[in-house]
């Protein structure tokens, strides 16, 4: 009897044991190969990249449908790096890097200084939650950079449409509210933009997107409440919502929508450009942003985690 039931509880025990090549849900990223960093949450699960051409997320998969999120260069993937009347070297993405993993289970990318661009950038990626990645972008010049940008690009599956989190224009106190950056015949053919205030506007026209920077047509068009976006896949409901502070990011820009998609639409893009503030030589500076990917996300929930998030974010600058 006794030998029965050890047979017994040891096939109970081979049962419940996990198959080989699966892991259980964790926040944590797992090396995978050469600076490839792979997760599952439990709600997503990907790939992180911290090598080649774009770093970043470059697979986001819905573990309940298997549905691939993004597309091209992925999510979270560092682009231009700009200042007044500059744009430094040709693309972040083609600069030497190092990728580590740390003991909490985050991903720490480094790009040392170079001729090219004289200032030290690292991220770090972090789950914070099964449906929550943040992103702590830390700069440190080696001189002088007046209203520097880091430009960052997420690229999403076309499936997802982009809306806006903008204050109306009259009257120009008025609540904020979200509304579809669609496309219309004034603004196809240009990238469309929301700065924070009509200062922060400026700065697309300081020459850091001139010709000899690499053109790329701009239509600034409202003001944001709040650096916040949401892109929307109305059949699965799935949504994304990326935001930040006003002090960490100073414009959102995006490609429009619009079917059949033409060149700009086809991108399916959000770009967050963060810092905006004169950076002196040997400061080191500090963005956060965050993503959230949730299904049945109403736009009143987004703004309540958005409001969240950016107490968080002060309570922890009040406690330094």
């Amino acid at each position: 009897m006794l030998y029965l039931r050890l047979i017994l509880l040891i096939c109970i025990g081979l049962i419940t044991l996990p198959i080989r090549g699966e892991e259980s849900p964790s926040l944590r990223f797992v090396g995978s190969g050469d600076r490839l960093f792979d997760f599952n949450t439990g709600a997503v699960k990907g790939t992180l990249r911290g090598n080649g051409k774009y770093q970043g997320i470059s697979s986001l998969i819905d573990v309940a449908t298997g549905q691939e999120l993004t597309r091209s260069a992925g999510i979270f993937s560092y682009y231009r790096v700009l200042s007044t009347d500059r744009r430094w070297g040709d693309s972040a993405r083609d600069w030497p890097m190092t990728a580590m993993l740390l003991p909490d289970g985050a991903v720490r990318i480094d790009w040392p200084a170079h001729e090219e661009h004289p200032f030290e950038m690292t991220a770090i990626y972090r789950w914070t939650s099964p449906t929550t990645l943040d992103l702590e972008t830390i700069v440190t010049p080696q001189r002088s950079m007046p209203r520097f940008e880091v430009f960052l690009s997420s690229y999403f599956d076309l499936n997802f449409k982009a809306i806006v989190y903008a204050k109306p224009t009259r009257p120009v106190d008025g609540p904020a509210e979200f509304i579809l950056a669609d496309v219309n015949p004034l603004v196809q053919g240009s990238y469309l933009a929301f700065p924070t205030s009509s200062q922060t506007a400026q700065m697309f026209f300081d020459r850091r997107w001139a010709p000899e920077n690499g053109l790329v047509p701009w239509a600034v068009t409202r003001v944001l409440g709040a650096p916040l976006a949401i892109k929307r896949d109305t059949e699965s409901d799935i949504t994304f919502l990326l935001m930040s502070r006003a002090e960490d990011c100073f414009a959102l820009s995006m490609s429009y929508n619009m079917d059949p998609p033409d060149g700009i639409a086809n991108h399916g893009s959000v770009y967050m450009s963060l810092f905006g503030k004169d950076v002196e030589a040997g400061a080191s500076e500090r963005a956060h942003i965050r993503l959230v990917v949730e299904r049945h996300l109403a736009n009143q929930r987004a703004v309540e985690l958005y409001e969240q998030y950016t107490q968080k974010q002060n309570d922890a600058d009040e406690s330094q």
